[in-house]
This record gives C-alpha cells, structure tokens and sequence, in this order.
C-alpha cells in the first residue's frame, strides 16, 4: 500500500503549525528536516502500530523515542493512568504513590538508594550534574562527543577543534562560559579521559556518560571502556554519572548498569521510567543525594515532579517488565532477528549494531541521502523509523513476528531498489 499523506492532511497540518510554532513542531526532529519531506501528523496508536491523519498506519520503530517498551497504549497502563486521574491530576503534595516509585526503582537498580522524580530527561540529567557539583565542590564534568544529555546549557556543547578540549556551545544562546566548564573526550577512548584528569586533576566533579551511546547512530562501549571511567573516577574522587534515559529498563531490568556489570555513582532515568507519561528519575549513592535539598544543599524542585499520572504509569510499567520474567529474552531475539535481516538484506552495505531492543542503522558511502531515501521508502511501505540516522529504532514487546516479518519484506524491496 502507498501511502500518500504528503497530499492530505498531514502536509496541511504541518503548513497550519509552522504559522504558529517554530519548524512547526515542539521538537526539532520531528520536523522531519534531516530526510527532506514533511512529517506525518499521528492520530492515535495501539501496541505496535500508529495511525496518521490521514488514516494510515505504519508499524512504528520509533515508540515515542523509546519510552513505550510495552507498546502504545497498554491497557494495564492506560487504565492506571485513568484511574489516577479521577482522583486529580496533580496535587503539589506529596502522595504515597511517589514512595512507592522510588521504592521499586530501588528494588529493581540497587544504585539507586535515594531517587527524585523530574519531568524530563534534560532535567534529570541537569539535576545529576548539579549534585555531583554541589557533592564534589568541583565545576568541571566529563562528558563524550556525540552523546546527548540532554538541552541544558552546559551539555549542549560540542568538542572543540583538539582531540582533547574544552567544550564549545553547540546552541546559540549557550555562553561560552558556561561550556568552558564541559571537557569532551571521544567515545570508547579511556585514554583520553584520563590525560583530561590529569590536566585538570581536581576540578572535575563527574564524568556523564551514555553506557550505550544511543544519539549518535547505536554505539555500544568496547571491552574494559566503562569499566576504566569507573576506575578513573573513583582515583580521581570524582562522580561516575549513567545516562540511562535510553538504556534503563531497556537493555535489562536494571538497566545497562545490571548488563554490563559497572555500578555508578549517580544515574539518569527516563522514558521507560514514564510509561509514556513526561517522567524521569536521577538518584545514586545515599550519600550524595542526601546533598539535595531539603536534606542539603543543593537545590531542586518541580510543581509537577512525581505527579500522580505520571508515577502511575511508571509504576504499572515497571511491575509489568518485573512480572514477566520472559519479556527480554523476546525482545532480544525479535531484535536481533531484525538487525540480521536488515543487514542481510542490504548485502553488507549498511551495519546494524543491537543490544537488547535498541537498534542503529549505519550506511556507507552517501550517509545522509541513503538514510533519507531509505525512510521514506519505508514509510510508503508502512513502516515508520526515526527522521533521523542518528537515532535509534526501538523494538517493544508488542511487535510481532508478523511485524518483523512486514519490516523485512520493506528492507529488502528497498535494497532491490537501491539496486544491490
């Protein structure tokens, strides 16, 4: 089937939002700019499927950008959440619901001793950095090139023009004095983190790091990598940070920090965490997040923090994976079923990395044409990846074997196309 939204509603809707948002869109991907055609306008989703304005539907690798491993719209999620909102929609007080919460992210990622629930992963990871800061009485942070912490101004910054250096705003609007404080290291380099510390062997207050680097195609960390920046930190005295707002719940029920064996001292949760509500959690060691206000120092709060829509779905999320001691293995194996298709198929001339339910496609030569020919060849064939070939396609437990089946058959007419 074609599918010929370009002519319907959702080009008119993307005309009618550009005249009142910037791009037209609340998120810069979505607009679609990477894969030069307009994006399709969603109506509504259900399990491993969603719909567009136009009445289209595609099986879709996107997932709300991970968030929903169990699918869109999970009857036991959905029903949670409408339960809480009968009750009210947010209350500014406290609720035994968010004890619970932070009980079970305790339960399910030892690390995670003491918890605080944000609303987005920008800031949880903003949050994590500032507590490492306000724990170490140091301003600088390591973080990787490529990998994205999210929108706040001292991680939007990229490396300067060395192999090793001070970040530079990778935003306008980003001070340079802010960024001056951000050293960049390339990933899955060891080496180079350690000459940045003993450049700079008492200012760094953390080292951030994705376990996975899921921004920048899917890399994933080579042999002894995470392993050194957790021996590095603790030498130095300063904090290892995970970014698992990708990774968490993802890769294992305790996230990559369970997978790869490496506990840090602080860690960012998100997406998953949510259920597919604006959620997300930092927390670690006691006794740095006993730094955070009220108990210490260090501030931070939120009007919406761990409302009662949001904990529910986490919740009903959370105990869900818990429940099903099976729910990985399948989505290993319908992953890892897909990366071999897809590889297969392109006879070598893309590489699919996977771990777990997390998937990134890489092409060679012409990178950026091949990519944006490569989805919208598959969003006429119904199926529906990121705009993007620097993000990740996510694999949830409500695909089918039918769905991997209908997503190889499109790879593979693509290819034929694309004449190999």
């Amino acid at each position: 089937m074609t599918r010929g939204f370009q002519d319907g509603k959702s080009r008119r809707a993307f005309e009618r939002s550009r005249r009142a948002m910037p791009g037209g869109v609340n998120s810069p991907v979505r607009a679609c700019a990477r894969v030069g055609r307009p994006p399709l306008f969603v109506k509504s989703a259900k399990g491993s499927r969603i719909s567009d304005v136009d009445g289209n539907e595609y099986i879709d690798y996107v997932s709300s950008w991970g968030a929903c491993i169990l699918g869109h719209a999970c009857p036991a999620v959905v029903e949670a959440v409408r339960e809480a909102a009968a009750d009210g929609l947010t209350f500014g007080a406290p609720t035994e619901r968010e004890t619970e919460m932070a009980e079970l992210v305790r339960e399910l990622v030892p690390s995670m001793e003491l918890s605080r629930m944000v609303n987005s992963g920008t800031e949880a990871a903003m949050s994590a950095v500032r507590v490492a800061r306000g724990f170490t009485g140091r301003d600088d942070i390591v973080k990787f090139d490529g990998c994205y912490h999210g929108h706040s101004d001292g991680m939007l910054v990229k490396a300067g023009s060395g192999a090793l250096s001070h970040a530079v705003p990778d935003s306008a609007g980003v001070p340079a004095d802010f960024a001056r404080h951000t050293l960049v290291a390339p990933y899955n380099d060891a080496a180079a983190v350690e000459r940045l510390f003993r450049e700079h062997p008492s200012s760094i207050a953390a080292i951030v790091v994705e376990p996975v680097a899921a921004n920048a195609g899917v890399v994933l960390p080579e042999s002894g990598f995470l392993e050194s920046l957790r021996e590095l930190a603790t030498r130095y005295g300063a904090l290892l940070v995970f970014d698992e707002v990708i990774t968490g719940f993802r890769l294992s029920l305790g996230g990559a920090q369970e997978r790869f064996g490496v506990v840090p001292d602080l860690s960012v949760f998100g997406k998953i965490a949510g259920g597919g509500m604006p959620a997300a959690i930092y927390g670690g060691r006691e006794d740095v997040m006993r730094r955070v206000a009220p108990d210490g120092p260090v501030y931070q709060a939120g009007t919406l923090s761990g409302n009662p829509l949001a904990t529910a779905a986490g919740l009903a999320t959370l105990k869900i994976l818990k429940g099903d001691p099976g729910i990985y293995a399948r989505l290993e194996k319908k992953s890892a079923r897909l990366a071999a298709g897809i590889e297969a198929a392109s006879r070598g001339s893309v590489k699919v990395s996977q771990i777990g339910s997390l998937l990134g496609v890489s092409f060679d030569g012409d990178a950026d044409r091949r990519y944006a020919d490569w989805y919208s060849n598959l969003l006429q064939r119904g199926v529906y990846v990121a705009p993007s070939r620097f993000e990740a396609m996510f694999v949830s437990d409500a695909h089918t074997e039918a769905d991997i089946d209908e997503t190889l058959a499109a790879a593979r007419e693509f290819f034929v196309e694309e004449g190999l």
